[in-house]
């Protein structure tokens, strides 16, 4: 058998004992950590996916494109032939928050018999508020002088384009309006989200 070594003193060095096993508790409380720190890592990642993927995927309750029908008067309210302005009012939706009964801009309605046309007051140039004119038989935009007829077409000035349409319904003798705003200053109607 090998002697035991000894240092320049003569003393035989102390001996390194062997570890312990860990316990099975010690075992125990670390996968406990683990799960811990894996719940609270997928809670934190849920804080973060959950709004992102609400704010990215599109609305169920309309966006661009979708039919977003509002009550604007009764079909009574309206003479024959006669545009008349009137002013929408509706919920206004961004991102984030809806803001009830707020006014979201004006139309022209004109009725024909049971059936109503509307336009939108917005010049389709830079988004001055269209007026009708004082002979009742054309409308313009007093900021450049645009020209539109009664159904809306451009006749005059530096609009790209007509009046901008609206779908029109009437539901129970009252008149809804899918109301939209367009993009100005270019030829082609294309929605504003």
């Amino acid at each position: 058998m090998a002697e035991p070594m000894q240092n320049d003193l003569g003393v035989e060095p102390p001996r390194a004992e062997r570890p312990e096993e860990p316990s099975r508790v010690d075992g125990g409380r670390r996968g406990a950590l683990k799960v811990l720190v894996a719940l609270g890592g997928a809670a934190y990642a849920g804080a973060i996916v959950v709004p992102a993927v609400t704010m990215l995927a599109p609305s169920s309750e309309g966006g661009v494109g979708a039919a977003r029908f509002l009550r604007v008067c009764r079909l009574a309210d309206l003479t024959e032939g006669e545009p008349r302005r009137v002013v929408v009012v509706g919920d206004e939706r961004d991102a984030y928050t809806v803001t009830k009964d707020q006014q979201l801009g004006s139309i022209w309605l004109t009725k024909k018999g049971d059936a109503v046309s509307a336009l939108s007051a917005v010049c389709p140039h830079l988004g001055c508020s269209i007026d009708l004119n004082g002979d009742k038989k054309s409308f313009s935009c007093p900021c450049h002088t645009s020209r539109f007829s009664l159904v809306g077409a451009a006749e005059a000035g530096p609009s790209p384009r007509g009046m901008d349409p609206l779908a029109v319904r009437v539901v129970d003798g009252h008149v809804e309006v899918d109301f939209k705003l367009f993009r100005q200053g270019i030829a082609e109607r294309k929605e504003v989200g």
